[in-house]
């Protein structure tokens, strides 16, 4: 038997992502008052697309954690004015801003739009869908790197270790 007064210690895991990030933008939050960092991803095993905001410039908190495009799109095609809380149930009992820099990037990416009577409201951009416009971004964003001639380089979002697969 043991004796009780013995320290018992666990070697930390390492937690992996199963989320690998394939392209990040930048965009000027819904305020003007910093400028965001997002990144997509896509989960390893199902194909499935994420977004994650992972950098600010500002002082404000946020959520690093990557939310689904069918929630993102469901939240889109479910309200018919948006505003900054509207994305908030993806990151439910997190920083306030998260909504709002979440929308911030759907603007950039142009899954959505200001209002113009109400610029604090935004809409969807009819016929879009979260998967049309990251691979238009993608492909704008490859044809403006050969144009410059730059290459490709590996995207690592926020520190995240992403999980390589064997064979695939």
């Amino acid at each position: 038997m043991k004796d009780s007064n013995e320290l018992v210690e666990f070697a930390p895991e390492e937690i992996i992502d199963p989320i690998e990030a394939i392209c990040t933008g930048t965009c000027e939050s819904l305020s003007g008052r910093s400028d965001l960092t997002w990144a997509i991803g896509r989960h390893t095993e199902d194909g499935t697309l994420h977004l994650a905001i992972i950098g600010n410039t500002g002082g404000g908190m946020f959520s690093k954690d990557w939310c689904s495009a069918s929630d993102i799109q469901d939240i889109v095609l479910g309200e018919g004015n948006l505003v900054a809380r509207s994305f908030c149930p993806l990151h439910a009992g997190r920083s306030i801003n998260s909504g709002g820099f979440i929308a911030s990037a759907l603007r950039e990416l142009g899954l959505i739009r200001a209002n113009e009577e109400n610029t604090r409201v935004h809409e969807h951009v009819p016929g879009t869908t979260f998967e049309k416009v990251v691979s238009a971004y993608m492909a704008q964003a490859k044809s403006e790197r050969a144009a410059k001639g730059v290459k490709p380089v590996a995207v690592e979002a926020a520190g995240r270790k992403t999980l390589k697969l064997k064979g695939g």
